[in-house]
Formats: C-alpha cells, sequence, structure tokens
C-alpha cells in the first residue's frame, strides 16, 4: 500500500532527523527519585479555574480514592548530559492481581509548566483503571534550572543548532520512554495512549508520527499548520508563545522586525522541518490508522483554523484507505481560543474509554471490510472476539450489560438490509485485514 510505504518514509527520515543532534547514548537505567514538592514553574503556576477545569476530568465515584492511589517518581537515564534524564510521575490503583495488565495514558503539559500541573488528569485516569503517567520536557521542572532554563535553550539552538528544544528533543524523550513502558509487567504494551495540551499537544502528535507504540492519540489545542502560518500571515500566536528567540533571531539577521522570513529561518534552525516536510499535512496522516482524536478551538490564534484544513482533509483520506474512518475525530470547539476547558477533557476521556471497553473498527483481531455497490464501506462484520473477552473481565457489571448491548446491535444485520447490498463485490467482501491491537 503506497500510504504505509509514505508512512514508513517520514517516519524514518523523522527518526533519522532526531538522532542527528543527540550527545552520547547511554543504556536505559531506572533512578528512584522523590516526589517533588515546589515544582518550578518559568510562568505563572495554574490558577484557580484552570485547577478547577483539570478537576472535572471524569474519574470513578471511589470514595477513599487518596488512599487507593500509588505513586510513583523516578528518572530514566537515556543519554549523557543533565537533559539526559528523564523525570517521570506515575499513578495507579494499588493492584491486588499483580499479573494484570492495565492501559496506560501519558500526559504532557504545556510550554513553562511541569508534570506536576496535570496531576488532576492522572488521578482522574487512575481512578478509571489506567496507570497514568507524565514527564517533564526539555528544559522544563527538574530539568530546567531557573525561570528562564527554556527560553534560554531556545535562543542557543537559534546560536548553535546543536539541539532542539522546541519539540523534537522531547519527542526523543517519548520514544525512550516507550521503551520504558513496554518493559513494565503491568502495562499492556498494545494499550498505551498519548495526549498533552499545547506544546504537550504538539509533543503527542509528533511522538505518535514517530513511535506507533503510541495506540490512542490525543493532542489538544496543539496541531496546526507551521508552513500555513507563515503562508498566511497567521504565524503571530504561535510565535508570541516564545518570541525570546525570534527577537534574537530578527537582530541577528539584521531586521528591524520579525516577518515571516524570520520565522521560517528560526524553525528550520531550531526544528528542522516543521515548516515544510514534516508539518501536520505529512505528519498527522502518518498516524492512521491509530485512535486519532485532535481537539482545537474554533478561534485559537496559535492553531489557526484554517491552517488545519488540509491536515484534516489528508488524514480523513489516510483513515479511509485503511477502511478505518471511525478512527479519526477533528473537533474545534466554537468561540474558544487557546485554551483547555471541560469539554476536551471530557471528549479526551471519552475517546480514551471508548478504546479501552469497545476496541474500534479496525483494531479487532481480524477485521472484514466490504465495500458496497454505491462505493460506501459497510461497519464491521467480525469482530475480535479473544480482545472482547478480555476487555469484559475490566468491566464493572452495568458496563458489561453495556457493551454486549452495544455489540449485539453492530453485529445484527437484517435480511432487508442483506438483500439490498446483495451486490457487493465479492472480492472487496474477501479483503480482510489483519492487525496487532491499536497498532
Amino acid at each position: 500500500m503506497a500510504g504505509k510505504e509514505a508512512q514508513s518514509k517520514l517516519r524514518s527520515e523523522f527518526l533519522q532527523l532526531l538522532r542527528s543532534r543527540r550527545p552520547a547514548q547511554v543504556p536505559l537505567t531506572i533512578e528512584l527519585a522523590k516526589p517533588v514538592e515546589n515544582p518550578l514553574y518559568q510562568n505563572s503556576p495554574p490558577t484557580t479555574e484552570e485547577i478547577e477545569i483539570l478537576e472535572s476530568t471524569p474519574k470513578a465515584d471511589i470514595e477513599n480514592l487518596e488512599e487507593l492511589l500509588e505513586e510513583e517518581n523516578l528518572y530514566l537515564n537515556i543519554e549523557e548530559g543533565k537533559q539526559g534524564r528523564l523525570p517521570v510521575l506515575i499513578l495507579k490503583l494499588k493492584e491486588g492481581d499483580k499479573q494484570r495488565k492495565r492501559p496506560a495514558v501519558v500526559f504532557l503539559h504545556s510550554s513553562y509548566s511541569t508534570k506536576e500541573a496535570v496531576r488532576p488528569l492522572l488521578k482522574a485516569y487512575a481512578s478509571r483503571g489506567y496507570i497514568a503517567i507524565s514527564v517533564d520536557s526539555r528544559y522544563h521542572g527538574k530539568r530546567a534550572a531557573n525561570k528562564t532554563t527554556y527560553r534560554d535553550a531556545l535562543i542557543s539552538a537559534w546560536k548553535t543548532g546543536e539541539t532542539m528544544p522546541f519539540i523534537y528533543d522531547t519527542v526523543w524523550d517519548l520514544i525512550k520512554l516507550a521503551d520504558y513502558l513496554t518493559q513494565r509487567e503491568d502495562i499492556d504494551t498494545s494499550r498505551i495512549g498519548i495526549t498533552g495540551v499545547s506544546l504537550g499537544g504538539m509533543h503527542a502528535w509528533f511522538a505518535a508520527a514517530a513511535d506507533t507504540r503510541y495506540a490512542v492519540v490525543v493532542p489538544v489545542i496543539g496541531v496546526q499548520g507551521f508552513r500555513w502560518a507563515i503562508d498566511n500571515d497567521e504565524w503571530q500566536g504561535r510565535v508570541g508563545s516564545i518570541k525570546p528567540v525570534f527577537k534574537v533571531a530578527r537582530d541577528d539577521l539584521g531586521k528591524g522586525a520579525i516577518d515571516k522570513e524570520v520565522v521560517e529561518k528560526v524553525w528550520d534552525r531550531i526544528a528542522p522541518g516543521l515548516a515544510s516536510q514534516f508539518d501536520s499535512p505529512y505528519s498527522i496522516p502518518t498516524i492512521a490508522p491509530r485512535p486519532l482524536l485532535i481537539l482545537n478551538g474554533a478561534e485559537d490564534p496559535l492553531t489557526p483554523l484554517g491552517g488545519l484544513e488540509t491536515p484534516r482533509a489528508k488524514a480523513s483520506h489516510a483513515y479511509g484507505e485503511f477502511h478505518c474512518l471511525d478512527n479519526f475525530k477533528f473537533i474545534a470547539e466554537p468561540g474558544i481560543g487557546h485554551q483547555l476547558t471541560r469539554f476536551q477533557l471530557k471528549e479526551s476521556s471519552d475517546w480514551f474509554d471508548r478504546v479501552r471497553l469497545q476496541g474500534l473498527v479496525c483494531n479487532s483481531s481480524l477485521v472484514i471490510l466490504a465495500s458496497r455497490c454505491d462505493g460506501s464501506v459497510s461497519g464491521v462484520a467480525v469482530t475480535g472476539v479473544k480482545r472482547e473477552r478480555r476487555n469484559e473481565k475490566e468491566m464493572g457489571e452495568g458496563e458489561r450489560r453495556k457493551m454486549k448491548k452495544e455489540k449485539r446491535g453492530e453485529r445484527e444485520i437484517k435480511d432487508g438490509e442483506e438483500k439490498k447490498h446483495h451486490c457487493i463485490r465479492q472480492s472487496e467482501i474477501a479483503a480482510m485485514v489483519l492487525y496487532k491491537s491499536f497498532r
């Protein structure tokens, strides 16, 4: 399939770029750490309203939840230097059955924030049976020395071209994190999801494009068209989020103001390919056929809606080629700028739970795809029985009954419908796509 070849080519080129500016790698080792009592925010810490929004994330009704939570703090040593120590925070429910593997979700914070800021999300997902993980991105949290560490790293990257602190270096960390998570005995390695907000949304997007072990992907207010923004003079919002590096570049280039030439040169220097071959129209479709939910604000100046039309259309085409249109969804929340909302958190939770409890159209053990005479694609004819039985064990009785009812509805094919579509091409009925779960 041409789509698969294009995905492999882009992924290979991106990984080659990530490896090109790496310090000496070291064997992956784990070092225990202490909980962070006073996280370092390089901007303002979350407001009361922002914390309340985070705490609105759906959670299980467990009276003594805090007592049942188990917390892990550790470092992953992945390469030489201070930035080569990846701080990790993990929350999960204490489990009596040590043999049971659970789904996991990685949560990624926004610019100038820390992994501790998303703790309410970790707690909510842990209450629902997930192993919830967060990390400090490069030059943030425990990887920052002061409140200008991230800004200084961006300027240094512009000056020297030796590092890629904007998005890419943290994506390398997330590949190494996947190495660690897939070694854990308590995680179902076929069900590792990833999500993030703003800069964290970009990290989730590119990590999923680079590493297929991230099986379910939900970037929130992060996906954008970098090339489109330059060509359409709508780059100001994103540039404003890390403006100091653009000011330095403006001066170095002898410009009187930051203009599109300055913007393009900075992106090419600190994140090569970001506004060209690795931009969203090319990297977003690479995630197919894995479940992908993109959540943005319709009025977000940092992720202009006009720049999302091409990646959305190309992603829809890619998922259509895999006969997995139900695995892709894009939502631009009306009237919302660059902000996290209760709606986005609810949609994210529903997306992850849908995968965990019900499986997806093209992720079961065996899927039969049938193209009707009118060119549309039918629903699933066969689902992964082995997978469903495993999931049923994880549910409460009410959830189990609900799921069985939904599955009966999905599998029912009325006699009249069968006759109506008797002209389905037999060769296409026989087409079978075999996937590993969430791969």
